[in-house]
């Protein structure tokens, strides 16, 4: 079974093409055993990893839109980039 990374190559081209451009990117989770929202305020914190991960695609794209695609969700969004 192909893993993370070969999957979100393979969707992204599905989706937008191929792209020279592109760039994968991961951020694992984590929950706060102790000290939700006190880390930022000198509180002490727990945080620690879990299995879970957010993976996202990314890649210049050739018109002025940012577009966004959820694979959880199964549905996109798109919005011109001066409105950001």
């Amino acid at each position: 079974m192909a893993g993370p990374a070969s999957f979100l190559r393979h969707e992204f081209a599905a989706r937008y093409g191929a792209s020279p451009g592109l760039h994968l990117f991961r951020a694992p989770g984590r929950v706060n055993l102790i000290g939700e929202h006190t880390d930022y305020s000198d509180g002490f914190a727990l945080p620690i990893a879990i299995e879970f991960a957010c993976y996202v695609a990314a890649a210049p794209s050739a018109g002025n839109r940012l577009r966004v695609w959820s694979e959880n969700l199964r549905q996109a969004r798109e919005w011109p980039i001066e409105d950001i």
